[in-house]
């Protein structure tokens, strides 16, 4: 039986399996899906897709889309970077390709089932855990996407497991001293995450105990119990190497006095010649563009300068959104008694963490003896496997949650918050609110949980969008409510036998939320001292 963990990149996505033999993770090769070697590099596959049958999920993934020069004959059937259109909030319109309706939710999909597919064919169909993890800032929306799109009903007897790429980067870089900060700088292709994490402690008498092999690397613990790895802070935002590829290509558009809208199919080319640019300038000074596009005779050319590209960077106001994502966490650490210069190591994780000037930046703000750039690539399927195998988190919930009702007073919905942001979980006790029956006759209470940004104490008034909800906290301001389980079989429904009356308390909803993230509710019936619900599962949260 064995574990494997899926690090789904925007650029490139890494497979790793538990090998009982070696109590250790390995990086698996697929063939036909993993790049070429090259020096230095663990196997990757590249987050390609190109759709060949639209109509019955025929596709090429990885390094074949490569093979085949499906990635430069720029038509709709080519697919990259779909993993941040995945939980964007304006995502892009729908191709109809062979007559069906393809999008980046459905390319990904089918993406991580191929993937799926082709370790089963290497691996042996007894797989018994399967560990995912996705980005901090999106956690509830790809949550659902996997459920909805990606777990198909083969995969559905096997436990999943879910985890936070930034949680699963500090787990899988080695473990140095019990108790010790550790900083994820977790910079891919898509999103920059930035945690702070407190490595497990041994606690005399726990029954945990740290130990540490031959290898000088932190090994599995010894007794009862679990390790538990603590998030102090954390912050996140959209921006990664997929942006900076985008800036090269309009500054070789611009070297090339051309515009964008007049470069047609040679869009795919001169951006996988931005990209080839930005990763040769991680390692020398410079790098020369040449693109030639046979359907207009023209050649794109432009050469670039290592200090051009930084000066690029920082017209793009890069730099000074690293830093606001640092200071973010820096500030939740801050509130915690914790200063930067007790954090131990810093950990870079993802290819844009190697440009030259993100890890001077680092560097400067943390000091070079601090930061380890040795596992860029691995630390996070690493990570989630150690997860897998027993390396527990204690962690908290990165949002507040509120539940909807109707106000028997006003005749509207309001919002009652249940959850403040950066409560850990599992509860220590559940949550309780007496929910009362709003009109005569009431035979059902649903339960609509929202997710809001940020804590939203002291909510006063509530006012309907289309799909959002904003909440106005304090009477001045505006935060966005968007509902988790709103849609049609994803309610939570409790039903009243007899019927309510309108003004009196109903039910008494406990709220709970477990090991796993999940909230669960019990209602139990006031009238008839009834349990309606127990620990019912309503929705994951982050």
């Amino acid at each position: 039986m064995k574990k494997i963990a899926i690090d789904f990149g925007t650029t490139n996505t890494v497979i790793a399996v538990w090998r009982e033999a070696s109590n250790a993770p390995e990086t698996v090769r697929l063939p036909g899906l993993s790049a070429p070697g090259e020096e230095g590099l663990p196997p990757l596959v590249p987050s390609l897709l190109y759709v060949e049958n639209g109509t019955g999920d025929g596709v090429s993934i990885g390094h074949l889309v490569r093979a085949e020069g499906y990635d430069v004959q720029g038509d709709e059937r080519f697919f990259s970077s779909f993993k941040r259109g995945i939980a964007a909030t304006n995502r892009p319109l729908a191709r109809l390709i062979d007559g069906s309706s393809w999008d980046e939710a459905r390319a990904g999909a089918v993406f991580i089932r191929e993937v799926l597919a082709a370790v089963l064919e290497q691996e042996g169909d007894e797989i018994d855990e399967l560990v995912l993890s996705v980005p901090i800032q999106s956690f509830e929306r790809y949550l659902k996407w996997l459920r909805d799109e990606v777990v198909a009903a083969k995969w559905a007897s096997r436990r999943l497991r879910v985890v936070d790429e930034s949680t699963a980067a500090a787990l899988g870089y080695e473990v140095r001293t019990p108790g010790e900060l550790i900083l994820v700088f977790d910079f891919g292709g898509g999103t920059l995450d930035v945690s702070l994490v407190r490595m497990p402690i041994a606690e005399e008498g726990s029954g945990v105990v740290l130990e540490t092999g031959q290898s000088g690397k932190a090994e599995r613990l010894v007794g009862d119990g679990y390790i538990e790895a603590r998030v102090i802070a954390k912050a996140g935002r959209v921006l990664g190497g997929d942006d900076i590829d985008h800036w090269l290509l309009d500054e070789l558009l611009v070297r090339n006095e051309v515009d964008r809208r007049d470069i047609g199919d040679a869009y795919s080319q001169l951006k996988l010649a931005a990209e080839a640019a930005k990763i040769r300038l991680s390692t020398h000074e410079s790098a020369e563009i040449s693109v030639f596009d046979p359907d207009t005779y023209r050649t794109y050319r432009a050469t670039l300068t290592r200090t051009q590209f930084e000066e690029l960077l920082d017209r793009q106001e890069f730099f000074g959104a690293i830093q606001k994502t640092v200071d973010k966490v820096l500030r939740g650490a801050r509130a915690k008694g914790i200063y930067p210069e007790d954090i131990g190591a810093v950990l870079m994780v993802g290819g844009t963490s190697l440009i030259p000037s993100v890890r001077r930046m680092v560097r400067t703000i943390f000091g070079s003896e601090r930061v380890a750039e040795h596992k860029p690539f691995e630390a996070v399927a690493h990570g989630a496997l150690g997860l897998a195998v027993g390396l527990g988190v204690d962690d908290f919930l990165y949002h507040s949650y509120g539940v909807r009702h109707l106000s028997p007073i006003t005749g509207r919905h309001e919002w009652e918050e249940i959850i403040p942001a950066g409560v850990r979980y599992p509860l220590d006790e559940p949550v309780k609110l007496v929910l009362t029956a709003s009109r005569d006759g009431q035979e059902a209470l649903e339960l609509v949980i929202g997710e809001v940004e940020e804590s939203a104490g002291g909510i006063t008034e509530v006012m309907f969008g289309d799909r959002a909800i904003l909440m106005v906290e304090g009477g001045l301001e505006l935060r966005r409510v968007v509902p988790l389980n709103e849609e049609d079989g994803a309610r939570t429904v409790a039903y009243l036998d007899p019927p309510g009356k309108a003004g009196e308390d109903r039910v008494e909803v406990s709220f709970d939320v477990d090991q796993n993230r999940t909230l669960r509710v019990t209602v139990l019936d006031l009238m008839t001292r009834k349990e309606i619900l127990r620990s019912a599962p309503v929705v994951e949260l982050h």
